[in-house]
């Protein structure tokens, strides 16, 4: 090999190593957003399977003399609702069932508008309740929350963590503005309040 040919292989790794680098520092300074686009999607669907639930959950109702479901397959079977949705916060996608009688803490609207209490129905059961974490309940159940403890994106009914959002039938559902992602990425199209039997999506 000449001294120029040499010379030029030499210029050409150079360029390349270069080129390797600029790529890796742009996948560093890309990867916050991914993350953030990636849970602000996840979020989104919380959102969605969960009005879904409690929409569905109120149908049974409806039709079923105010009897509560005990499972999501009994709620696919009978099309209340299209599918066994899991939570889309985790990995094992179980959500976290409420039960009868069940005490769902305080509601605070976004920008503390007064307060209110949810409390669910209580009933009289003997049958032998399961871990609410169960996807197969034995146990009727009127709503589900995610078993996710981290803090959310979006304020939902003034809860601020997935675990505190509780999706229970006939529940407002006040949704807050997402929490803006790092400076000089995009930030998230925040959802506009939506009411029980209204999809948050479009």
């Amino acid at each position: 090999m000449t001294g120029a040919r040499r010379g030029q292989a030499g210029y050409s790794l150079v360029a390349l190593m270069a080129a390797i680098a600029i790529m890796m520092i742009m996948m560093a300074a890309a990867a916050p957003y991914w993350r953030y686009v990636m849970r602000d999607d996840a979020e989104q669907e919380l959102i969605f399977r969960g009005g879904e639930i409690a929409d569905a959950v109120a149908r049974y109702q409806r039709r079923n003399g105010n009897a509560l479901p005990s499972s999501l397959e009994v709620l696919v079977k009978g099309k209340f609702l299209r599918r066994a949705y899991k939570d889309p916060m985790t990995k094992h996608g179980r959500w976290r069932f409420i039960r009868p009688g069940e005490l769902v803490g305080p509601v605070t609207p976004p920008g503390g508008l007064g307060t209110s209490t949810v409390t669910t129905t209580t009933t009289t059961t003997t049958t032998t309740r399961p871990s609410a974490f169960s996807s197969q309940n034995i146990a009727p159940f009127q709503g589900v929350a995610s078993t996710s403890t981290e803090k959310s994106l979006r304020i939902f009914n003034g809860k601020t963590r997935y675990n505190e959002w509780v999706f229970l039938p006939g529940q407002p559902r006040v949704i807050g503005k997402a929490v803006a992602p790092a400076p000089g990425l995009p930030g998230a199209q925040p959802l506009r309040p939506s009411s029980p039997g209204m999809s948050p999506r479009p």
